[in-house]
């Protein structure tokens, strides 16, 4: 599965090369810490993340003070350090970050730094810069344009925290965008005459999903990342413009398709890169560390493949008794919802079964 993590960065441009654009987004220099306790901190962080949506309300009470008058409300507040807007003095401060749909604001006692959520062009998260790492232990660099000028900033924290605001953060950036989809553009290595449909694009942690528009919310397109096996950001010509395209290869049915996307921002298809590199690298990362045997491993496709209601034990031609110490055992490793029937996979458990169908594919 190494393409998906080596091929994802979208291609640097020329005027591309100051602020947070860096050697692979972070997100494969964060080899190290990502095991045992983390991987379990990193799923607390990525289900309040998945719990968000219905939580979304609650912070409407809540505004931003910039004293602006404008009545934004707040999605994230918090204290960190950080260095804002580029400063050539890597000194890192204390103070507050807040977070609205239109802007981010870092404050101190007597320095405001304002970033407008439209003006940011790359999110590198967990990677360290040499010049803060004796005062951090992880950050998130933004770049950002201010003016005719492209300035970065680095926020450090705690893991947990640094990773929940940068999921955040990605969906600010990129909900409600609108994209053109060509699912599927290939089967296999099968081209289709799928039409390129125009729709809205949205973040969830587990999937990004495509809907309104061309695209009826029954007939909604949704790829899920835990599937996914190659992508890469390719520019394509029709003769009279030239624009990126994100070809994502992903597992979907047992199918190896592949799905094309193309924004008209290339900032926001340069972050789009990122979010699934992030989200790739870090569900593989959960995963590297856990040994599957090939019986629990039957049990993995026979739950991602069967319906609820099909009794597993006589599909798989089990005892009961030995299909409940299968289910324990998916779920001590965080591969399975649920100890019992039914129970769903997690994330890191359709990546374990598409990893699978695709060495079946191939």
């Amino acid at each position: 599965m190494t393409p998906a993590d080596s091929g994802a960065d979208p291609p640097r441009h020329a005027g591309d090369d100051g602020g947070a654009d860096g050697d692979g987004g972070g997100a494969d220099g964060d080899d190290g810490g990502a095991d045992g306790d983390v991987a379990e901190r990193r799923s607390d962080v990525l289900e309040a993340y998945r719990q968000r949506d219905v939580r979304d309300g609650d912070a409407a009470g809540r505004r931003s003070d910039d004293g602006d008058g404008s009545g934004e409300s707040v999605v994230v507040d918090f204290i960190a350090s950080f260095v804002a807007g580029g400063s050539t003095a890597f000194d890192p401060v204390k103070g507050r970050v807040l977070m609205s749909e239109r802007r981010l604001v870092l404050a101190t006692s007597g320095t405001k730094t304002t970033v407008p959520i439209a003006s940011i062009f790359d999110i590198a998260v967990g990677q360290v810069p040499p010049e803060v790492e004796e005062f951090f232990d992880y950050t998130v660099m933004i770049g950002y344009v201010a003016g005719d000028r492209r300035k970065t900033t680095v926020i450090g924290g705690d893991r947990e925290t640094i990773e929940k605001f940068s999921l955040l953060l990605f969906r600010a950036v990129l909900n409600g965008s609108v994209a053109l989809i060509t699912h599927p553009a290939k089967v296999g290595g099968r081209v289709m005459d799928s039409p390129e449909r125009k729709s809205g694009l949205h973040l969830e942690y587990e999937s990004v999903w495509f809907t309104g528009g061309d695209i009826a919310d029954v007939d909604s397109v949704s790829i899920d990342l835990a599937s996914v096996v190659f992508f890469e950001v390719v520019e394509r010509s029709d003769g009279a413009r030239s624009h990126l395209v994100l070809s994502v290869q992903h597992v979907d049915d047992g199918r190896t398709v592949t799905s094309e996307i193309t924004m008209a921002s290339r900032r926001k298809m340069n972050i789009l890169g990122r979010y699934l590199r992030l989200i790739y690298h870090w569900i593989k990362t959960d995963v590297r560390d856990i040994d599957v045997e090939e019986t629990e491993l039957e049990v993995l496709v026979g739950l991602y493949s069967t319906s609820e209601g099909i009794d597993l034990a006589s599909l798989l031609n089990v005892e009961e008794a030995e299909l409940d110490t299968r289910l324990e055992s998916l779920h001590e490793d965080g591969l399975i919802t649920d100890a019992d029937p039914p129970a769903g996979l997690t994330p890191q458990g359709r990546f374990i079964v598409n990893d699978e169908f695709e060495d079946i594919n191939v």
